[in-house]
């Protein structure tokens, strides 16, 4: 970056406030809130109307909300004041024998317009929106279907673990171990024979 170039970085920087983000081929790329600021330098030892007002017009052809072309105190007599303000171009003046003092703006430039949207332009985003919109509903709508599913199933699953595990619970419940078994009477129990037979001798 030439001695110009750096004297018009520093005074769109530190006295203007906006935040340099760098450069493409002659135009410098500046930034003031959320506003993109073009400055085309065009630095000469000799200058062509032509060559100037072509700077101009890549100038127009960017994608800046505001836009400036920095010339040398040398491209005055070529500029029409009247031609910039229409089109809304700021015009800078560098004088590098000045030092940093040698910067200064003879026309600030316009904010362009925001381009408007007409209901042509908005009918086919609008189209494209939707769609978009529908295809994400039916991707949430599986994901959601497939959770749902896994989760009824994981359910299914533990009842069937519960109830194919309560048959062996109520069955171990259900048989106690058998109680002893006692005569059918009393006349048949062993010990009341033994005394019987006694009693007889």
């Amino acid at each position: 970056m030439d001695f110009a170039k750096l004297l018009v970085a520093r005074f769109f920087s530190e006295t203007l406030g906006m935040r340099y983000v760098g450069d493409s081929g002659s135009v410098m790329w500046f930034e003031e809130g959320l506003n993109r600021v073009a400055v085309a330098a065009y630095f000469a030892e000799v200058y062509e109307e032509a060559e100037l007002y072509k700077r101009v017009g890549e100038l127009l052809a960017t994608q800046a909300a505001k836009m400036y072309l920095a010339v040398l105190p040398e491209a005055a007599p070529f500029i029409d004041p009247k031609y910039f303000k229409a089109h809304g171009v700021g015009l800078v003046v560098v004088d590098p024998s000045k030092g940093p003092d040698g910067v200064e703006i003879k026309i600030y430039a316009k904010p362009r317009p925001a381009p408007s949207l007409s209901t042509r332009d908005i009918e086919p985003m609008k189209a494209t929106l939707v769609e978009y919109l529908e295809t994400q509903l039916k991707k949430m709508e599986a994901l959601l279907y497939e959770k749902l599913r896994r989760y009824i199933d994981e359910k299914i699953e533990e009842v069937r673990r519960q109830l194919s595990a309560m048959p062996k619970q109520e069955a171990a419940i259900k048989s106690p171990e058998p109680p002893p078994t006692t005569p059918s009477s009393v006349v048949d129990n062993e010990w009341v024979k033994i005394l019987r037979s006694r009693k007889r001798e």
